[in-house]
């Protein structure tokens, strides 16, 4: 995990007074911070962060019962693994942290919280299992897939690993065959090992490989019996709700612009950004760092609708701007929410 130091507020008049290696160290400081900027908290992840923590909490069955897992299921952009990740990474503190607490003497292998890998494209059940094996520091050995599943399965108790976390599950091979050999993979890692798993990928119950003739086979059923999955829905403007415009809130809450002035990014450039990104969280973030890095190198120092648009876009945001640009301002839409005296 990777912790980075918050760089200090300055504003232009401090900044001036910087000897030029003090403003080259602190531009890129906040560079660095701009590109990693700290988690969001909306009504959505949060309400996903406790449905993994109540998963985790009460998944104490017994070693030879299954443990319910956990899906994170959307479109593509939409924060999937962000959510996963910080969810990750804070119980990873909070076990480093008890651990502390309770000075136990060190005993057997080192403890390992949480096992977080990402499946690659066709991933099939010998790829994965080298994935894990990999992520666990376990030497390579010309095996099968079973047997060096049993040692993946051996260290995730030698290791007293809790969390076992599998990003991009839509890579679950090419064909509704592989598809089907996976699932049933996943299923017997569900019922042997000891952790809570948790899943995400884009449009995972809606994709074939669970399907048969439109409805699920066998081998699907036995895999999202065991699954909970949890819609991680778009941003949405249709009735005005305040989500987009505290979002936005949030996120100029931890820029480091000297110029930067209150409702710059949450009110004055609000609905350029939603018809540059259509509120998907990745073309979110990376419009905004690209943002501040265009503002930094001009001497702007702030955003304005004006710099957003000299911003270049993702593909998937490039497809579906046009039409919100073009009616940008003409009243017949807006992402700001209904007035509190309306």
């Amino acid at each position: 995990m990777i912790c980075r130091a918050e760089p200090e507020r300055l504003s232009a008049e401090q900044f001036g007074k910087l000897t030029r290696v003090q403003a080259e160290t602190w531009n890129r400081e906040r560079a660095v911070f701009h590109a990693n900027s700290p988690f969001v908290h909306t009504p959505q992840a949060d309400l996903l962060l406790d449905a993994m923590d109540f998963l985790v909490t009460s998944n104490h069955q017994a070693i030879d019962e299954a443990k319910p897992a956990l899906l994170l299921d959307g479109r593509a952009g939409q924060g999937k693994s962000a959510v996963m990740r910080h969810y990750l990474q804070g119980f990873h503190r909070e076990q480093a942290a008890a651990r502390r607490l309770a000075q136990a003497p060190a005993r057997g292998s080192r403890p390992i919280d949480v096992v977080h890998i990402s499946m690659r494209s066709a991933t099939n059940e010998r790829g994965l299992a080298e994935r894990l094996r990999d992520f666990l520091e376990l030497p390579p050995f010309k095996a099968n897939e079973r047997a060096m599943t049993n040692a993946v399965i051996d260290a995730l108790f030698a290791c007293d690993v809790k969390i076992v976390a599998i990003d991009e599950l839509h890579f679950m091979g090419r064909s509704v065959a592989a598809g089907h050999r996976m699932s049933n993979y996943l299923k017997d890692l569900l019922n042997q090992s000891p952790c809570t798993f948790f899943f995400a990928g884009n449009d995972v119950l809606g994709s074939e490989i669970f399907r048969k003739n439109g409805q699920p086979d066998a081998a699907g059923e036995q895999f999202l019996s065991l699954v909970q999955p949890h819609a991680v829905r778009p941003f949405t403007i249709s009735d005005r709700n305040p989500e987009w415009m505290r979002t936005l809130a949030a996120i100029e809450g931890n820029l480091r612009l000297t110029r930067q002035q209150d409702g710059d990014l949450f009110y004055r450039c609000a609905d350029v950004v939603w018809a540059l990104t259509s509120g998907r969280w990745r073309s979110l973030a990376q419009l905004i760092n690209q943002a501040c890095a265009r503002a930094i190198a001009t001497g702007e120092e702030r955003l304005t609708p004006e710099l957003f648009l000299k911003v270049p876009l993702n593909a998937l945001s490039a497809t579906h701007s046009a039409k919100l640009l073009a009616t940008l301002g003409d009243g017949t839409w807006t992402s700001l929410p209904e007035p509190a005296n309306a």
